[in-house]
């Protein structure tokens, strides 16, 4: 494999800071190739590359989070696209489980809907070629509603996707690659618009920070203006790229899931970052073979009920980026 050449080829670190900084990147740069080889039906840019998903890996995701979505609803069957939507612009200000960071997070009542939802995504992700080179996957994946109309409050928020931002900052692991899946609503106004900061910021970039403004002097240089969202394409961001969410209406909203995802082979470029411990988020991840069980082989249960949650909500608490709380439990012995 490719890998104990990059190993071989990386600097040492008695090298200048500047010359530090170029190696991470041509590296980082190497390890996202090797994933985009055996992942992407399109890699246009390079901290970003897609997969077009098969049609009936797409729908069985639809039909899964469409159910999940219908539970948080108190629907008592899956709900139509149409349905739903209308559903939950009427809604939003009254579903106690959605966040101001656009989390919907799975509360007891919704446990069943949200393994077959998280077995679904995990099942479209494993058919993508490159199971030998995944470490760790975020569990469980986030589904996300994005309205057309927020409040100020909500875009202050330190962590508001609206903010240009590398996850890093709010302490994904600088090694990690983020991933999208639109699934519903208005992908065209109200959309994700991606790019890169110069090569030389990105290694002394890659730490935490206690609100994503205080990355607003790291410069989007390179805009991935033509990277359009499309319902049934995943995705993959480099943790070094710059990302923010792009209002253009004020009607409607955008549905769709996001996980964080680890690879092998590249410990040396994991030494050269210093810990992200300290961000707003635990780790999320776990390893890629427990991952893959959930929903098969284990259920994540949730064991706080949705009454629990609006009666445990602080005031000024901080606003959870990721679904946290949740326990395993084997389904056979």
């Amino acid at each position: 494999m490719m890998t104990e050449k990059l190993l071989a080829e990386l600097p040492p670190y008695t090298q200048s800071d500047d010359e530090r900084a170029i190696a991470f990147s041509q590296l980082g740069d190497k390890l996202f190739n090797e994933l985009a080889e055996r992942m992407a039906t399109q890699h246009q840019y390079r901290l970003l590359f897609e997969h077009t998903l098969q049609p009936e890996l797409f729908q069985q995701i639809k039909v899964a989070a469409a159910g999940y979505i219908s539970a948080c609803l108190n629907s008592p069957i899956i709900l139509s696209e149409a349905e739903m939507l209308e559903r939950l612009l009427e809604a939003r200000n009254n579903l106690p489980n959605y966040t101001g960071t656009g989390l919907l997070m799975p509360k007891k009542e919704h446990t069943l809907a949200f393994n077959v939802f998280q077995k679904s995504v995990a099942e479209a992700f494993y058919q993508l070629g490159a199971n030998d080179l995944i470490d760790a996957v975020d569990l469980p994946v986030n589904l996300r509603m994005v309205y057309g109309k927020t409040s100020p409050e909500k875009m202050a928020l330190p962590f508001a996707s609206s903010k240009c931002h590398s996850d890093v900052w709010a302490g994904v692991h600088a090694d990690a690659t983020v991933v999208v899946l639109p699934l519903f609503g208005d992908i065209d106004h109200i959309t994700i618009e991606a790019g890169e900061m110069p090569r030389e910021m990105e290694l002394s970039a890659m730490r935490v920070m206690s609100d994503f403004a205080e990355g607003q002097d790291v410069p989007m240089v390179v805009s991935y203006t033509d990277a359009k969202l499309r319902h049934g394409t995943m995705y993959f961001n480099d943790a070094r790229g710059l990302h923010q969410t792009v209002r253009r209406k004020t009607e409607g909203l955008r549905i769709s899931v996001d996980f964080r995802f680890r690879r092998k082979f590249n410990a040396a470029y994991r030494a050269m970052v210093a810990s992200t411990v300290g961000g707003v988020e635990a780790d999320m991840s776990v390893p890629y073979e427990e991952w893959l069980k959930v929903g098969k082989e284990t259920l994540i249960v949730f064991d706080e009920t949705v009454e629990q949650f609006k009666q445990n909500q602080r005031p000024n608490a901080p606003v959870p980026l990721y679904t946290r709380g949740y326990r395993l439990v084997k389904m056979f012995d």
